[in-house]
């Protein structure tokens, strides 16, 4: 009798301990599921990302050393980026940047970092350096309100903020600006 009292017993305490082992399993298992769903990352390297334009068409390209998300519907971050126009052959524009972030829901990107865009045109170039920009691709508009250099056949023009107008090649300046002008 006591021999079944002691199986019994043992029987008891192996269901107590497995009931308290799964509960745990199963509560482990759900934290773990919703830990691994936030730190989440989607990372593609040496990447090309094309953007187009209403119609469909691909109107230009974007090429970033690193791209990555936690989540494809929120922003993009982009590292070591190059922007190039490719619809159009009379624009002679390049972008570049340290690091870039492609906005959801807008058609937005900011790029920050060692900002330099360049007209490659062999009739008029020109750099404009700044440590911040927000740029349209569609439209190839661009904005910032911070400092910019802007270098056009030797001459330097100084300002603090501008938006331009990449296509037809206009510049507006927010601010005073100083230029320094070379004679030729």
């Amino acid at each position: 009798m006591s021999n079944y009292f002691l199986k019994l017993g043992l029987l008891l305490i192996f269901a107590i301990a497995s009931s308290i082992s799964y509960f745990l399993t199963i509560n482990s298992t759900e934290n773990a599921a919703d830990l691994e769903k936030r730190n989440r990352e989607f990372m593609l390297k040496n990447t090309e990302i094309f953007g187009s334009d209403k119609e469909g068409n691909f109107s230009y390209k974007i090429f970033t050393k690193k791209a990555k998300t936690t989540d494809l519907k929120q922003t993009i971050y982009l590292e070591q980026l190059l922007i190039e126009y490719i619809s159009e052959p009379t624009i002679d524009w390049q972008i570049k940047s340290d690091r870039g972030q492609i906005i959801s829901q807008t058609n937005v990107l900011a790029l920050s970092g060692n900002v330099v865009i360049e007209n490659k045109s062999n009739d008029n170039p020109s750099t404009i350096v700044t440590n911040y920009l927000e740029i349209n691709p569609n439209t190839l508009t661009i904005a910032t309100n911070r400092d910019v250099l802007i270098t056009i056949n030797n001459n330097k023009i100084e300002a603090k903020g501008f938006n331009a107008q990449l296509r037809e090649n206009k510049l507006n300046f927010s601010s005073n600006m100083t230029s320094n002008i070379v004679n030729p």
